[in-house]
């Protein structure tokens, strides 16, 4: 009877930890192989990824124009543009990062993070004029942590979680599923590679 006990809990033990390993993957550290999930797994993880981006209602920011007084244009744009196409990552107080169009040379966007203040990132067009900002929400630059991009006008384009380095997860502003992002390859529904990025 003594070794029943035993036996029993053990497996108890044992099955609690698998359950626990299970909910990790699912819900709580969303971090995997797409490729290998089953059509089930799949759709829990869209469905939390989901209840987390859009908890509250992010479809536009009122009064948007009015927060980035003094940002629509670059003030320091040349200084900021040269800085980017040369490769820097860092500049006056700044994570800066440049984006190409493939095979040219020049860039036609850059995006000016402070050092001061992680949470928003302004995209500039190559004239200095802002294009776009991302709130960026949670622990960032910890993992997870999730990005909500707006135009200028406070309309969302799009909202991003960020699982990690590798793992990222789109949805459009209506709250629709774009796709996963791992590694290079953003991947549909259908693990289908949809677009490769070149910047991962």
């Amino acid at each position: 009877m003594k070794y029943f006990k035993y036996l029993l809990a053990v497996l108890f033990f044992s099955q609690t930890v698998v359950f626990a390993n299970l909910n990790d993957v699912v819900i709580g550290n969303i971090e995997y192989d797409w490729i290998n999930k089953k059509e089930l797994e799949k759709e829990a993880i869209i469905s939390e990824v989901h209840d987390i981006l859009f908890e509250k209602d992010v479809s536009k920011i009122k009064g948007f124009r009015k927060e980035l007084k003094g940002k629509t244009k670059d003030k320091s744009h040349w200084d900021n543009y040269i800085a980017a196409s040369s490769g820097y990552k860092e500049f006056n107080g700044k994570n800066i990062s440049a984006f190409y169009f493939k095979n040219q040379k020049n860039i036609y966007m850059y995006a000016l993070q402070d050092k001061k203040d992680l949470s928003k990132i302004y995209y500039y067009d190559a004239l200095g004029h802002l294009k776009y900002v991302d709130n960026v929400l949670g622990e960032y630059p910890d993992y997870p942590y999730s990005a909500y991009q707006y135009r200028v006008s406070g309309k969302l384009i799009s909202a991003v979680y960020y699982a990690s380095k590798d793992t990222q997860y789109l949805f459009t502003p209506k709250g629709d599923f774009k796709g996963v992002w791992y590694k290079h390859n953003l991947y549909d529904r259908d693990s289908k590679v949809i677009l490769t990025r070149t910047t991962y």
